[in-house]
């Protein structure tokens, strides 16, 4: 049985643009923020996104997210490509006429939001910004884009062409110097670095890392002065009750919830082995639930450890379901990426634990100390790669 959350009356004409690659009802994480992102600033706006069907499900329930707030919405048909030069010219090209024509056909836009992950998004949002100035750009990155999460150099070419050109004459006339490396990802970062009104993060550690790998000073020091700090947003509780998913929970056990890919080399094989490694007792007093993709390598494993009766396995769920199930369990699992020895901090906050924290559910995280998620008001918490420490907990949530 299924619920509609309230929503504001139909929205007027739209001053407000947002550029976002992917956006519902693509199913991506950086498609949910970004509706999370128009529903907390509560405007009508109008939608730049890519076409996406070749590459994303849909997921129908994403528009109860923020669909009341979209007056006009534009599925660029590029192809999709998530670094490619080429696929991001197209994508350019083909939004900024839209974006022009709604432009001219209203009373002209106030702002304009724009978010990467992907790198697109933030090209044709500086391509407009360049001819609408008097337009407040929000930029927004959820991760670095040209670092991945070993710290290395995410690399893709650019082209020379009237695109670039253009970018880098606008960057020029900012007073900066454009980059010199050919690097999509860089210049990305880059335009949004030198144009934007605000440059938003969703962390201090995130901030700072991007920071330290701008070279040229000035630019840094741009950078600092626009950065606003906002964590992804949390949806209101009565989203946690908008479906009712058939997944019973056997009565007399402590339920722990994971959804998302299972990594056994990045931490939850420490899970596993701590549950191997509990008294039988108190293992039978628990269920872990993972709802993830690729089940195959974690069944085996689960196999293999013999923890067939604590292990439950099931296929990713949509998103609404995802937070009813949530609500459900006990304890929600949330794990750090592993930075260790790579990066000078750890700049990734995991986009989850913003549905998490809503849920009402306790949350247990396994942390890189000092990291961001570290932080976090968490029920439990124990280090990565660190069993004993899980088993210590396994046992303190079992006693729950």
């Amino acid at each position: 049985m299924s619920s509609t959350p309230s929503t504001p009356s139909a929205p007027g004409p739209a001053r407000d643009l947002v550029v976002s690659y992917c956006f519902p009802p693509y199913v991506d994480t950086a498609a949910i923020v970004a509706a999370k992102r128009v529903r907390e600033a509560g405007r009508p706006v109008d939608v730049l996104q890519n076409r996406m069907a070749a590459r994303r499900d849909t997921d129908a329930g994403l528009a109860q997210i923020a669909d009341h707030l979209v007056v006009r919405r534009h599925e660029v048909p590029s192809p999709t490509f998530f670094s490619s030069w080429r696929s991001i010219t197209r994508f350019t090209e083909l939004g900024l006429q839209q974006a022009l024509t709604w432009d001219r056909a209203g009373e002209g836009y106030e702002r304009m939001y724009s978010r990467a992950q992907f790198a697109a998004s933030h090209i044709l949002a500086a391509r407009f910004a360049l001819l609408r100035p008097a337009v407040r750009w929000t930029a927004e990155f959820s991760d670095p884009l040209s670092h991945d999460v070993t710290g290395a150099v995410r690399h893709a070419p650019t082209a020379d062409d009237a695109l670039l050109a253009r970018l880098g004459e606008g960057i020029v006339a900012a007073g900066f110097t454009p980059p010199t490396s050919g690097n999509v990802f860089e210049w990305a970062e880059m335009v949004a670095f030198a144009l934007a009104d605000e440059i938003l993060f969703t962390n201090e550690h995130q901030r700072d890392l991007m920071v330290e790998a701008v070279a040229e000073e000035a630019l840094a020091e741009r950078v600092l002065e626009h950065a606003v700090i906002s964590p992804h947003p949390t949806l209101p509780p009565e989203f946690y009750g908008l479906t009712d998913p058939d997944y019973p929970l056997e009565p007399g056990r402590r339920h722990i919830g994971y959804f998302g890919n299972f990594y056994a080399t990045r931490g939850m094989g420490t899970v596993l082995e701590a549950l191997a490694s509990l008294p039988a007792h108190l293992r039978d007093r628990l269920c872990l639930h993972v709802f993830a993709g690729q089940r195959d390598a974690l069944e085996q494993e689960v196999a293999r450890r013999g923890l067939e009766g604590a292990v439950r396995t099931g296929p990713f769920v949509g998103f609404l379901d995802f937070l009813a199930l949530s609500a459900r369990m006990d304890v929600l699992l949330v794990n750090d990426a592993v930075t260790s020895g790579l990066l000078s901090s750890n700049p990734f906050l995991p986009s989850k634990w913003s549905d998490y924290r809503g849920s009402g559910s306790q949350v247990w995280g396994i942390v890189e100390p000092g990291s961001i998620l570290d932080r976090q008001p968490l029920s439990y918490r124990s280090p990565v790669e660190h069993t004993s420490a899980a088993v210590q907990v396994l046992a303190q949530i079992a006693a729950g």
